[in-house]
């Protein structure tokens, strides 16, 4: 082997090398990295200082290489990428010359394969000199490294590196057991562990231990080998930071291990990718787990909370559970869609009619009677005589319509119909010949003598020459209302015929007047006045569906009876009962509308579907669109179907012949099953799918929750995925009951936290104020307070009792107490600062509970006893105004206050003049 050989990467590696920093043992990662990947179980170090020279060797028993293949791969850089290999610890396979930070004078690299012959070459530390040469020795790889003596000794140096950089490194496989490391025969053996509380946790592929500690940090491992650490967990997702500074309390502590991470090419670092964040991600919900589980060891949970964390644990650390769940719901979803295959096989092989049959229950078809005479107005009580469908028909069949056989624009005050009066005033029928989209009715009627209604679609208009009364043409006439009519000179009985299409009628509709509406629906109306009708119309539906719902229970009709006794309007008794049937709904629609403006009409009739009208009388609301065609719009859409008020909704499902019913009824259920069989399936394949997780939670001592909020209270920042732990009632106060570290923290910003004991008079005042007031005797109250800077009464109490008046602190309160404050100011030794001022009413101490202790040791004390030896106004001028601001007083108390001792210094200053 040549020496230029080694000239042609020397430089090269050299540079590499430089990029691992400082430490010089750093190879020391990297040749336990190499060996893990080479499926090495089994690792020996040895370092031993002899003689005046250091030696290091690394020995594995992993599979070894050829020669060819260590010329390809170990000594040259980039070449050996591991790119799809997800158990290896690193991307490339490089990293074996880093050993020249260790600065070796002899480099000396043996192997064997467990297939062929054994190799060595030894090389200079300068990489000028290369000899190759044959080795005897067993499968696997060792490396030597010679150095003169200098530094830490070798076989500590080694201990620490593997502690540092690989404590929990894995072997490569499947179960990725512990890989042996020994250092001079010692097995260096390290726990995955931190001190409680701490909860451990481990899932294939993933381990690790979140803990609560003095100083936040962050250890991020890839099979065991280092490649991360920060302070916080969120740092693994920006550009590193400095450790902040230590503080009172607890921080989170992680140590993680993951080989799902991609180790970046020669930093030792974790891509900033997915499995990082995953990771992160993974973290906060573990810390998120432990603090829960200290919160509900302090709290002392309920059997039924401890059951239900207990279930929870389970679910996500075992398979049985979610087994359960999934053979229970394929059995559900299995069982469904086999009773509804075998339904729907029955009722596809009984013969059907392919026409409706009627139900012997159900009244055969009546001629049609006008309704003017029958319909009195908006009630609960059916109509009498109208249970079934009239004789009426019409092509063709495919359309829903409905069928009006009397409008009504209005009502009189009593709330009752008069839809006699409108018979009076009628003229001719304007001709409206249809041309297309026409509709084909026929109708038997049973007309007395006088005007009787035709039924018409709403949005339609009727082509008057169509009309034929048994075969012979009549006139037809246009009501106030807007209603077609047949004059008849004497009862009759007969088959009309009458077309009829979609369009606007000619001639304005008479608007009658509703009865009066309460406040609130009149205020709703004139709101809307200035609104697109379209807008009108669906916010006036909201009203009206949110505060009547659809009832015709016999409680509901005896209430509308008993508020008509005590006198109240129609509309009043709607909003009071706040239920009733269609007519009821809509006649408070239509009164809404047309007070705000828009063209209405309450209309009476049927409902019609596939070319015929449904059982039961329906009432809905019409409306005159911009475009001068009335539309449909019912307040008790999607109501129960009942004598008088069938939704057209469910009604359609009824009019349906009985043979495609039955195949309907069987067919939706069919597919509900089949779909959740398949939902079923997936679910069940995911959360079987999921690996199971296993947890193990250490608790601390009697002082670990108040540190614990000492540390969320000082730096909330970092605990600020853990919501529990400000929104749990954890805190003590003085009452006996608990606050949050949220709310505690809210009363601090408003300047109302206090702490205190049942020592102090002032404490207990406050606490029986319904102030929040810290426990001083519970440690958690303690730390939260002390970290919050609450206001300490048990502090202010001792103060104060041992503060004393004085001339010019009299002085001072005096000139408060001419400017309408109340102050009392006193000194006392020991105050800690110049001036100490409490608002005891905030505290809710009262209005005269404003304190002032002045600090008589204080400079500015010493300062003012001078000046009021020679002029006591202006000593009690400074200090009224160094205490002034602290009080909180606005600028023109401020000089009200102030402005009485300036005067006074004045006239100090003129009779003290010559």
């Amino acid at each position: 082997m040549s020496t230029a050989w080694g000239s042609a990467f020397r430089d090269r590696a050299r540079y590499e090398a430089d990029r691992y920093g400082p430490d010089s043992w750093v190879f020391v990662r990297e040749l336990l990295q190499n060996a893990r990947d080479a499926g090495a179980r089994r690792v020996w170090l040895s370092g031993v200082r002899s003689g005046g020279r250091d030696r290091v060797v690394c020995r594995d028993d992993g599979g070894g290489m050829s020669f060819d293949h260590a010329r390809r791969y170990l000594f040259t850089l980039y070449a050996s990428s591991k790119r799809g290999q997800s158990r290896s610890a690193g991307r490339f396979g490089i990293g074996f010359w880093s050993v020249l930070r260790f600065a070796p004078e002899t480099i000396i690299v043996r192997s064997r394969p467990r297939t062929g012959e054994g190799w060595q070459v030894r090389l200079a530390g300068d990489l000028e000199h290369v000899k190759g040469e044959g080795a005897i020795m067993d499968p696997g790889t060792e490396i030597v490294l010679e150095r003169r003596a200098g530094g830490p000794h070798p076989e500590k140096a080694l201990h620490q590196a593997v502690l540092r950089d690989a404590p929990f490194l894995r072997c490569r496989g499947g179960k990725e057991r512990p890989l042996e490391v020994l250092v001079n025969g010692r097995r260096v053996a390290v726990e995955l562990d931190i001190e409680p509380p701490r909860m451990s946790f481990r899932r294939r592929g993933l381990h690790g231990v979140v803990a609560l500690g003095r100083e936040p940090s962050v250890q991020v491992f890839a099979h065991g080998l280092r490649v991360r650490e920060a302070a916080f967990l969120d740092d693994l997702l920006l550009e590193r930071v400095g450790r902040p500074p230590a503080a009172e309390g607890l921080a989170p502590r992680f140590i993680l291990d993951s080989r799902d991470l991609s180790v970046m090419l020669a930093r030792g670092d974790a891509r900033e990718d997915r499995a990082l964040r995953r990771l992160v991600a993974v973290g906060n919900r573990e810390l998120n787990r432990l603090i829960r589980a200290e919160l509900d060891r302090h709290a002392m949970l309920s059997l039924p909370a401890r059951v239900m964390e207990r279930l929870r644990e389970a679910w996500s650390a075992s398979l049985v559970p979610r087994l359960a769940v999934f053979a229970a719901a394929v059995a559900i979803g299995a069982g469904g869609s086999w009773y509804a295959v075998q339904t729907w096989s029955k009722a596809r092989a009984s013969p059907t009619s392919p026409t409706p049959v009627p139900v012997a229950s159900q009244p055969a078809p009546q001629p049609y009677r006008d309704l003017a005479k029958r319909y009195s107005g908006p009630g609960v009580e059916p109509i009498a005589g109208q249970r079934s469908a009239i004789d009426l028909s019409y092509r063709p069949p495919a359309e829903k319509l409905f069928f009006a056989a009397l409008r009504l624009t209005g009502l009189n005050g009593r709330g009752e119909a008069d839809a006699a009066g409108a018979m009076g005033d009628v003229h001719l029928y304007p001709e409206a010949p249809c041309t297309e989209g026409c509709l084909e009715i026929e109708l038997t009627v049973n007309a007395e003598a006088g005007l009787l209604r035709l039924p018409t679609a709403t949005g339609h208009v009727l082509d008057a020459a169509s009309v034929r009364f048994n075969g012979e043409t009549m006139p037809v006439f246009l009501t106030a209302d807007g209603e077609p009519v047949l004059r008849f000179d004497a009862p009759r009985t007969g088959r009309v015929r009458y077309r009829s299409a979609p369009g606007a009628v000619e001639g304005a509709v008479r608007e009658r007047h509703w009865p009066a509406l309460p406040p609130e629906a009149v205020g709703l109306a004139l709101a809307l006045d200035d609104l697109p009708i379209e807008d009108r119309v669906r916010e006036a539906l909201g009203f009206v569906r949110s505060r009547v719902v659809y009832d015709r229970s016999p409680a509901v009709i005896e209430r509308y009876r008993a508020e008509r006794e005590m006198g109240a309007g129609l509309f009043s008794r709607i909003l009071a009962v706040g239920a009733g049937d269609c007519d009821v709904q809509n006649a408070l629609l239509a009164a809404v509308l047309s007070r705000a403006g828009v063209s209405t009409r309450l209309a009476i009739g049927w409902i019609g579907v596939n070319g015929a009208v449904l059982p039961g009388l329906h009432a809905w609301t019409e409306y005159l669109d911009e475009d001068g065609r009335w539309r449909v719009i019912d307040a008790s859409a999607g109501g129960p179907v009942v004598e008088r008020s069938d939704s057209p909704e469910r009604a359609t499902k009824a009019a349906a012949p009985a043979g495609q019913a039955t195949f309907l009824s069987v067919r939706q259920p069919f597919v509900v099953y089949a779909a959740l069989l398949v939902l079923a399936a997936v679910a069940g394949a995911l959360l079987v799918g999921r690996r199971a997780w296993q947890r193990s939670f250490a608790s601390g001592g009697q002082s670990d929750m108040a540190e614990l909020l000492r540390g969320a209270a000082l730096r909330p920042q970092i605990f600020a995925q853990v919501r529990p732990l400000f929104r749990r009632k954890v805190v003590p106060l003085l009452s006996g009951r608990a606050v949050s570290l949220d709310g505690a923290r809210a009363e601090r910003h408003q300047g109302r936290l206090a702490l205190g004991s049942d020592r102090s008079q002032m404490a207990i005042r406050a606490s029986r104020k319904g102030r929040v007031v810290l426990d001083r005797d519970r440690a958690e109250g303690l730390a939260v307070g002390e970290a919050l800077g609450a206001i300490d009464l048990d502090w202010w109490q001792n103060l104060l009792d041992a503060a004393r008046t004085d001339q010019l602190a009299a002085r001072v309160e005096k000139a408060f107490e001419g400017c309408g404050e109340r102050v009392h100011v006193r000194v006392a030794a020991n105050v800690g600062e110049a001036t100490a001022v409490l608002d005891g009413s905030r505290l809710g101490l009262g209005r005269r509970s404003r304190w002032v202790v002045v600090d008589e040791g204080s400079e500015l004390w010493s300062a003012l006893k001078i000046h009021a030896e020679r002029s006591p106004n202006l000593a009690a001028l400074i200090l009224a105004d160094a205490v002034a601001p602290r009080l909180g007083l606005a600028v023109d108390t401020i000089g009200r206050c102030l402005g009485g001792l300036a005067v006074a210094v004045l006239q100090e200053g003129a009779e003290g003049g010559p």
